[in-house]
């Protein structure tokens, strides 16, 4: 049985789903298509509509990205998400907002043209200003950091409470800065950011790929050996990369073998003193996911996801 809130969960999905089909011709439907089927397998795994109104915000809001119509559209996630916490539902109510969020998210950037040209335009820029790169990744490894404290102290469950509710906020702050950036903040911001690349898109993927990863992990160890790999592993790939001349890579030239060999060792050993020896394995794969990861598929994106799928099943 469909309850009223189910009903209205539907309802409202297909409601603003045609809305925006109709306001925009061809904009959003590879999206709706993916949310479908998305919708479908839920529906009949856990009898449930609700993400199905998450994913459709989600992929609206990704497109508002740096315009105003974003401000209306982001704050019904973090709406959606205090509802949750209020209601205190059950761990499966928030591993499938985490995926809905998630999913709508790279969905929406991935079928966006303008997306993906600011998307290729930072992956040719990856490395060009050295000072930058190095001042974006420290930036990078504290707030992995904070989050793998957050995990640990909180547990699994309330970390990624934490962690999500966290996101929106910083959605709507980096959009407003992208659309005023006279202020100082705002040009600290964009010091950190690529020159080719808008204020926080690497940002958006990663937190795309993160709740992806978190709605699909159920271990406060492995989870955040995912998270080291993607905030503190990739930076040190990175940073290695920049520091020692080393070979390329044969099958990605962009790529060292000291950047490699970086995210392997300190990953591997974050992940052999949490879980044992499965933690090498994951090192061993943020290694080779990393060296692989290529436009349109930032690594901030592809690298927790995969290693949240190989994290379920460990």
């Amino acid at each position: 049985m469909v309850n009223l809130l189910e009903l209205a969960a539907l309802i409202s999905a297909t409601s603003l789903a045609i809305l925006t089909l109709l306001k925009w011709p061809g904009k959003f439907w590879i999206a709706y298509l993916v949310g479908l089927a998305f919708s479908t397998v839920v529906f009949l795994t856990f009898n449930t509509f609700m993400p199905a109104i998450v994913f459709v915000i989600a992929v609206i809001s990704a497109r508002a990205l740096y315009t105003r119509r974003f401000f209306f559209v982001m704050p019904l996630l973090l709406i959606i998400g205090i509802t949750l916490f209020a209601m205190r539902v059950q761990a499966i109510d928030w591993e499938l907002f985490d995926i809905a969020v998630g999913l709508g998210t790279a969905v929406s950037l991935l079928s966006d043209r303008k997306s993906l040209h600011y998307a290729a335009d930072n992956d040719r820029s990856k490395g060009r200003d050295k000072r930058r790169e190095i001042a974006r990744d420290t930036v990078q490894i504290g707030a992995g950091i904070a989050m793998i404290l957050l995990v640990l102290i909180m547990g699994e469950k309330h970390g990624r409470i934490a962690i999500t509710m966290a996101v929106f906020p910083f959605y709507i702050i980096g959009n407003y800065y992208a659309l005023f950036p006279g202020s100082s903040i705002a040009k600290t911001l964009f010091s950190l950011e690529r020159e080719s690349s808008p204020l926080g898109m690497g940002a958006i993927w990663f937190a795309a790929g993160i709740l992806i990863a978190m709605g699909i992990v159920h271990s406060t160890p492995i989870l955040a050996v995912i998270i080291f790999a993607t905030t503190i592993g990739d930076p040190m790939a990175t940073l290695f990369g920049i520091k020692i001349n080393s070979p390329r890579i044969p099958y990605n030239r962009r790529k060292s073998v000291a950047g490699f060999m970086a995210i392997f060792f300190f990953s591997g050993i974050f992940g052999f003193f949490m879980i044992g020896f499965s933690g090498l394995g994951i090192g061993l794969v943020s290694a080779v996911v990393e060296s692989m990861a290529y436009y349109p598929f930032d690594d901030n994106f592809i690298l927790p996801v995969v290693l949240g799928a190989i994290g379920s099943v460990i």
